[in-house]
């Protein structure tokens, strides 16, 4: 329910390593990489936006999903470092061309263009000269100090002057993570709050259902009785009707209750995301005969 983030640099990885590579190993990674964006996320939520860069940053190093370099961005962002969330944007926009957000991401990187051209203008611009008064001596000029030695140039890396071209990314399956998602909106709590009331409703309608056929299997039940009673020959058609109906009961009547929990879930969150102020939990509850769930809300 939330996008943003940047680039970090790409790690290159030798293919030879990779083919001796065992498999764990690269669970590990995956494990590892996913155990930091979860770290990140959370201190995101918080605020936390510092501490939330150096997680994705780890997560990114085991793992070069490119949804880690939009999370990079948007944290940057939000933690005011201007210069580095341009980066991680326009990075995560050269791996994900066609990303379905790219509209979004490109006037944010418009604002930041502007935002860092004014920061380098201040610190560029020349200090204010205030003149002297008249009758103030010059200040002594103090001796220039001596020169510094030259540094040798290093020798160049081959012998055509070129640095060592680096080896080709290790191309990995990308790991189940996904973009953050940006600063909840009021139209966001709204349209929260409407579909837990949609939900809701409708798993109300599918409970309704399965009482319907609830009634439909015990009428089907009292039938067959009656004809057992006044001696009638038993048809194994009402049976099988009455137990389709009972079985259709148990489906609806269960999936009305989930529906109807998960609309009221959506809609207190949507409460709790408006004004902070609501709250709502669900218990599971279990006994010898049944069991079922327990839904608190506080206001």
């Amino acid at each position: 329910m939330r996008p943003l983030l940047r680039s970090a640099p790409v790690l290159a990885f030798v293919l030879a390593f990779a083919a001796v590579t065992p498999a764990h190993a690269d669970d590990a990674a995956a494990a590892s990489a996913r155990e930091h964006y979860q770290k990140g996320t959370s201190y995101y939520d918080l605020g936390r936006y510092n501490d939330a860069i150096k997680e994705f940053e780890a997560a990114y190093e085991l793992k070069n999903d490119p949804a880690l370099l939009y999370n990079l961005a948007q944290s940057n962002r939000l933690a005011g470092n201007s210069e580095q969330a341009l980066h991680f944007y326009r990075t995560y926009l050269r791996y994900v061309p066609k990303a379905s957000n790219r509209a979004e991401i490109e006037e944010r990187i418009k604002q930041l263009d502007q935002l860092v051209a004014q920061k380098n203008a201040a610190q560029t611009a020349p200090p204010v000269q205030v003149a002297p008064p008249d009758n103030v001596a010059p200040p002594l000029q103090a001796a220039p100090p001596p020169p510094t030695p030259a540094v040798p140039p290093s020798e160049p890396a081959s012998a055509s002057g070129a640095p060592p071209a680096a080896a080709p990314p290790l191309t990995t399956a990308p790991p189940t993570t996904f973009p953050l998602p940006p600063q909840a909106t009021p139209d966001d709590h709204h349209r929260t709050i409407l579909a837990g009331e949609i939900t809701a409703a409708a798993g109300g309608v599918l409970f309704i259902v399965g009482a319907a056929y609830g009634a439909a299997a015990v009428g089907a039940a009292n039938e067959v009785n009656n004809e057992a009673k006044n001696g009638q020959p038993f048809d194994p058609s009402v049976e099988k009707r009455g137990k389709s109906n009972q079985t259709a009961e148990a489906v609806l009547l269960t999936l009305g209750a989930v529906t109807g929990v998960a609309g009221g879930v959506l809609y207190f969150y949507g409460r709790h995301l408006a004004n902070q102020e609501a709250r709502a939990s669900v218990t599971p509850i279990a006994s010898a005969t049944g069991a079922g769930l327990s839904l608190r809300v506080i206001f």
